[in-house]
């Protein structure tokens, strides 16, 4: 028996299990893998992929301690205000809480991300980017905004907090540990249990209090659709709602440019590249800048928000001999971050193999552009656009037929997205080519308005699963309650993006280390109080 079991030893979960038992409170947390990758405990990340996903399932994840923050590039930035707005364009959005009242934790998650204590305002970088010779656009009165984000170094969360979490004796940590079915009472009101397996037979059961999942948002719904005991649907899926709204960040790149004066932007603007030069040498990168519709042209225009890059352009990049390198790099990398077997690794290398040997002069000069030209200012640039997408419905996560080596339904993710989604898509990189036509920035190779690319096929993902146990205090529209909590499950918590609402257009890792923070706080607060009792929930000092 425990105070309270986290399921997932990712950003999230890591971060409510210490700040919990460094406050005393007795955690279990449960792992799914190891402390590296491991190929057989990857494959239980398995599945079938439907619409704009092209990846596998099992290759957008990586299941070790740590979780997605080992595949994860390190951008982050708070949302802004307006993503946690009703708006009445955005269907289906607005969040039960202000930016404001998150900003005490956006605090605190500094630190466990590594980042500077300094925060996102332009102004309080000014003297930083003075050093790094590199300038800000000026694209005072376009209708765009220069927007900072900070790069964390990234924080792998297995590694960077493995010792603390080995330190705490009140905090025990499962590897290996596939959390199978959420045991509940007959009314389904309370959880009792988490069921655990191993993939070498092994099965435990975990008593607790509180029970938070914190695996991931695929495996948060799969994980409620699966605990189909009591309610034949999934537990807290009463009203048809976990699983659905998924959402990842649609990321679209496009329009060939020439942009004036690049080595003085370049190091801000460019998302490819990972160290900026200073005039004492090379270092790394830990703030980037991309360019947005300001929020009252947002609102104006009734726009999604977004974030748009310059890429600048390799001189073969549109060569087979390029695509060929990327997927080979592609695959190497899969070996690194999750584990896959010699022989998979191996076959996709080798059918890369003939499309490199038959351009082979084009592979040489490919190889050579990328490996010595990759930090030389450039002029000529493709923009590089993330939007916000609209909460969808009909996009979900579902239980497939198939089953895994637990013997467990694998998942069907079906990412849609809506005839609004392109519209916002097209409108705001015709607003972002127009205003930095206008301020002088850049001269365009074609039209300024957004339409050539071949929707959806020129649409790709950012690796972000969020929105499939979405908050609201309606339980008709959500999955959890502004405490995170599963709407008539007293004792069962979700942490993690699958509670976003709404999704802004920034990767999601440090506002889901913030809502764990919050969580962490409330949990505490009940235990203290002994809110909870057996079957009912009860009010403090009742």
């Amino acid at each position: 028996m425990t105070d309270v079991c986290i399921v997932g030893g990712g950003a999230a979960g890591i971060t409510l299990a210490l700040t919990l038992a460094e406050r005393g409170t007795n955690v279990v947390l449960l792992e799914g893998g190891g402390l590296t990758p491991d190929p057989l405990t990857q494959r239980l990340y398995g599945g079938e992929n439907r619409g704009l996903v092209r990846e596998e399932p099992d290759e957008t994840r990586s299941r070790y301690l740590g979780g997605s923050t080992n595949c994860w590039g390190g951008w982050c930035r708070p949302l802004d205000e307006i993503d946690f707005e009703y708006r009445d364009w955005i269907p289906n959005s607005g969040w039960p809480m202000s930016k404001a009242m998150l900003a005490p934790y956006y605090l605190r998650s500094q630190e466990w991300l590594q980042l500077a204590a300094v925060g996102y305002r332009l102004d309080e970088w000014v003297e930083e980017i003075a050093k790094r010779d590199a300038a800000l656009l000026p694209i005072e009165k376009t209708g765009l905004q220069n927007v900072l984000s900070q790069l964390s170094p990234p924080t792998r969360f297995g590694a960077q907090y493995r010792d603390r979490l080995s330190a705490l004796p009140n905090l025990r940590v499962f590897l290996f540990a596939n959390a199978t079915q959420i045991v509940t009472d007959e009314t389904a009101s309370t959880v009792d249990s988490i069921k655990v397996a191993t993939l070498n037979g092994k099965r435990f059961t975990v008593s607790g209090k509180y029970f938070t999942l914190a695996s991931g948002g695929i495996e948060n719904p799969r994980l409620l659709l699966m605990s189909n005991q009591v309610q034949s649907v999934g537990l807290g899926n009463g009203r048809d709602v976990v699983g659905r709204y998924y959402m990842d960040h649609p990321r679209i790149k496009s329009h060939l440019l020439r942009v004036a004066d690049a080595d003085r932007y370049r190091a801000l603007y460019d998302a490819t590249l990972h160290r900026i030069h200073t005039g004492r040498g090379h270092v790394s990168r830990d703030i980037e800048v991309h360019v947005a519709p300001t929020f009252d042209v947002q609102r104006a225009h009734k726009l999604s928000n977004s974030r748009t890059y310059l890429v600048a352009r390799h001189s073969n990049d549109l060569t087979k001999s390029f695509f060929a390198l990327k997927e080979m790099q592609r695959a190497l990398s899969g070996r690194t971050h999750f584990g896959y077997p010699r022989s998979r690794v191996l076959r996709d290398v080798l059918r890369q193999l003939p499309t490199l040997l038959i351009n082979a002069p084009t592979t040489a000069m490919t190889i050579a552009d990328v490996r010595f030209n990759s930090v030389r200012a450039r002029q000529e640039y493709s923009l590089e656009t993330v939007f916000e997408p609209i909460p969808n419905r009909d996009s979900k996560v579902s239980l497939s037929q198939q089953r895994d080596a637990l013997d467990l339904p694998q998942v069907v993710v079906d990412w849609r997205l809506t005839e609004q989604d392109r519209d916002n898509y097209a409108r705001q990189t015709s607003l972002v080519l127009e205003g930095l036509s206008k301020a002088g920035v850049i001269e365009t190779q074609g039209s300024t308005k957004a339409g050539a690319i071949s929707w959806p096929d020129d649409v790709m993902g950012c690796w972000h699963h969020m929105g499939t146990t979405r908050m609201s205090e309606d339980p008709n529209k959500g999955v959890v309650n502004a405490d995170c909590q599963v709407h008539g499950i007293n004792n069962l918590f979700i942490a993690g993006s699958s509670v976003f609402p709404t999704v802004g257009s920034d990767s999601p890792t440090i506002t889901l280390v913030v809502l764990a923070l919050r969580l962490a706080d409330h949990l505490q607060a009940n235990l203290a109080d002994n809110v909870l009792v057996r079957g009912e929930a009860k009010m403090a000092g009742a």
